[in-house]
């Protein structure tokens, strides 16, 4: 009787042994996971995002199938390679290896390994300032510069009123504005005016867009005709 119990709890034992495993795993970028198979069994993997391909090590001895969100794996031969899951958003790297006995894998449960910290990016505050400076010209012409604004990163717009002081209604076209630096135009400007006449008394608003790649100082120019002049815009401003 004792050895018939004896028999019966070895082969208990025996086929625990010889059961396949159910369990869970994160994968990451970091390290690859192995994958325990049996000749004769059949494997599953089952993601939390939809398998899209498959790139395996020595695949004439693999036989892989994709059901939904899982890849069942049979393997044909005792041999060892790797295995490539390519999901919608992550890469996933195993290595299949194969015994012909003892404890394998019959469902591998599988997510990406989330990281323990986030490091949250550093929001970006756009610039904007009030400039108050004037710049005077013959003809009875006054530039006030009134502000500049970052509309994106490395965008400007610089906002200023012209105002004619003269008995004469001037055209705006005659005008012109623009930025220089070391005695070079900065590239991509955009000048508009509010408007094509200036009437006596009155003023237009003006604005000019432009890009800067360095936050640097600049120089502001207006022109009437053959007169100019300019006024420095201080590294102060874009900081």
């Amino acid at each position: 009787m004792n050895k018939l119990i004896l028999i019966g709890t070895l082969l208990i034992l025996s086929n625990l042994a010889f059961a396949g495993n159910i369990r869970s795993i994160e994968v990451s970028s970091k390290k690859m996971e192995y994958i325990n198979l049996k000749l004769g069994q059949s494997t599953v993997l089952r993601f939390k995002e939809t398998p899209k391909k498959v790139v395996i090590g020595n695949q004439n001895y693999f036989n892989i199938e994709f059901v939904g969100s899982d890849i069942t794996i049979q393997p044909q031969a005792q041999v060892k390679t790797n295995l490539f899951v390519y999901g919608e958003y992550h890469t996933f790297g195993f290595i299949l290896n194969v015994g012909s006995g003892g404890s394998y894998d019959d469902l591998v449960n599988i997510s990406w390994e989330a990281p323990m910290f986030v490091t949250q990016k550093k929001s970006y505050k756009l610039l904007s300032k009030s400039i108050n400076k004037k710049i005077r010209l013959k003809d009875g012409l006054e530039c006030s510069l009134d502000s500049l604004k970052e509309l994106k990163k490395d965008f400007f717009v610089l906002d200023f009123t012209i105002r004619n002081n003269s008995k004469n209604k001037l055209s705006s076209q005659k005008l012109d504005t623009f930025l220089s630096r070391s005695k070079i135009k900065l590239p991509k400007q955009r000048l508009i005016f509010s408007g094509n006449q200036i009437e006596s008394g009155l003023g237009i608003k003006g604005r000019l867009f432009f890009e800067l790649n360095e936050r640097k100082g600049f120089t502001f120019h207006v022109t009437n005709g053959d007169d100019q002049s300019t006024t420095i815009i201080s590294r102060g401003y874009l900081l």
